[in-house]
């Protein structure tokens, strides 16, 4: 038998063990109410390619806030409801904290020890309670003198290439991730740096979906040869992994050689490294964990500050009074600082509402370790349970007239957002107080700094920005300074 034969049956032995197994399991008791599949992929075809968590909360209005699709290989359960996600994500947080399976972006393409991806094992706690030690409120404190300078080095930027805003945004994120990760003052300058954490972070946002590549439903087509015509994922996987092992070795390896001559700032990796064992998975935690600060809000923040300029230029009422806020409380003489968060609770409140009104993370994804009952229903281990937190902060019974932006409503006193935007239990962000600090002075400074108003065309047509499209390359059409110089 041809090669090609060999894994062609493969695959389809594969496919009918796991259909047979699914039947079984789901047979022998009841999953949780969702859409019927059909035979052999289930929900495969019913799998929304866009905007899913849309998607999910409708198909939630039908069969229930908790709710169950079966594709080969894999339960998924969609959570959208607080009541739901408090209960399992939270008080169960002890078997509700793994990661759903990921052939593609953990085994093939390199992420093998990104923490974001591990499971809840030994290495996992090892690492978390590493970045908690190393990413808490006072190791934050020690990072505001940084954060306000770069601040204002990044408006500079932004006034002088507002066409380029994302790029220039990444970059602001990646200075300051780049600081405390590493003790870097100058990614900014450091092209070679900047540009393979780029590449990497977008390596990973291709290879962590859930459900985006067939092998991590069919895990023994890890063992199709790259060269075969439908391996597409192997040869991406083979492009990938070079560059994100080099993204988590190279910077590392630099920070132990610049401590070694003392030519080095302050910084997560040097603080673990100057109490380290000697332990090698005691060093790789802090490697891995240190990658994980410099990519983990490179395109998150940059996304989040995309949708604050879009919400400014359609709300230039809410504009105009979180910047009357800061010239009554601040005036013209500095940039508002971190220090300024407690007496501007407006601009706070619109950092609220752009984490409520677009979260950057609307399905945030924990696996089962065990099987479990919930109302009644049989979770099998291994179900890939989905928390959609768009559907929770879109709640008419929570947020009133969720599709517009209102950040009065948080004087009103319905939940706080910034809860739903950074994880859940066990798997909650452990690096949040430095992106809440980093975020809250990027908005403040540039409300204090700019002016955002619709774009116009060549005519002088006001050019209405559409909410489902990339804005990146539109936003620097109608940013202008409300200041000539910071």
């Amino acid at each position: 038998m041809s090669l090609l034969a060999n894994i062609a049956a493969t695959t389809t032995a594969g496919l009918l063990i796991a259909f047979v197994l699914d039947r079984w399991r789901s047979n022998a008791k009841h999953l949780p109410p969702g859409p019927t599949g059909l035979p052999f992929i289930g929900n495969l075809l019913q799998l929304p390619r866009k905007n899913a968590h849309v998607a999910f909360r409708d198909m939630g209005r039908m069969y229930g806030d908790v709710m169950a699709l079966r594709v080969p290989g894999l339960t998924c359960l969609i959570l959208n409801s607080c009541e739901a996600i408090s209960d399992l994500l939270g008080g169960r947080s002890a078997i509700y904290s793994d990661r759903p399976r990921s052939i593609m972006g953990r085994e093939l393409a390199g992420f093998e020890g990104a923490v974001a991806m591990l499971n809840n094992t030994l290495r996992y706690r090892a690492c978390r309670r590493l970045l908690q030690k190393g990413l808490g409120p006072s190791a934050a404190q020690s990072y505001v003198p940084f954060l306000n300078r770069q601040s204002a080095l990044f408006l500079e930027d932004l006034q002088k290439r507002p066409e380029d805003f994302a790029h220039v945004v990444k970059r602001n994120v990646a200075a300051f991730s780049a600081k405390v990760a590493y003790g870097y003052d100058g990614i900014t300058e450091d092209e070679d740096l900047y540009q393979l954490a780029h590449k990497a972070n977008e390596h990973f946002a291709q290879t962590a979906v859930l459900g985006e590549w067939l092998v991590d439903l069919i895990p023994i087509l890890r063992y199709v040869p790259k060269w075969f015509p439908l391996a597409d994922f192997q040869r991406y996987a083979a492009r990938a992994k070079p560059v994100v092992l080099e993204s988590v070795n190279k910077p590392f390896e630099e920070t132990k050689r610049h401590m070694d001559s003392g030519t080095i700032g302050p910084s997560f990796a040097s603080m673990l490294l100057q109490a380290h064992s000697g332990d090698p998975e005691e060093e790789y935690c802090i490697k891995w964990s240190s990658a994980g600060i410099l990519m983990g809000s490179m395109d998150t923040t940059t996304s989040l500050m995309s949708w604050f300029f879009l919400a400014m230029a359609l709300y230039p009422d809410v504009q105009a009074k979180a910047q009357a806020e800061i010239d009554k409380v601040i005036g013209g003489e500095r940039l508002p600082r971190i220090e300024d968060k407690e007496v501007l609770p407006y601009v706070s409140a619109v950092m609220k509402e752009v984490f409520r009104w677009h979260p950057v993370v609307p399905l945030i994804p924990h696996a089962l370790s065990t099987d479990d009952e919930y109302r009644g229903y049989f979770i099998p281990a291994g179900t890939a349970v989905v928390a959609n937190a768009w559907a929770i902060l879109h709640d008419e019974n929570i947020y009133h007239d969720p599709e517009n932006f209102i950040p009065e409503r948080f004087f009103e006193g319905v939940p706080d957002s910034l809860d739903y935007a950074f994880g859940f239990g066990r798997r909650a962000c452990p690096g949040q107080h430095f992106a809440k600090a980093h975020i809250f002075v990027s908005i403040a400074a540039a409300l204090a700094t700019f002016d955002v108003k619709k774009a116009r065309d060549a005519r002088g047509i006001v050019i209405e920005p559409r909410l489902q499209t990339v804005i990146h390359r539109a936003l620097g059409r109608f940013i202008s300074p409300r200041i000539l110089s910071i």
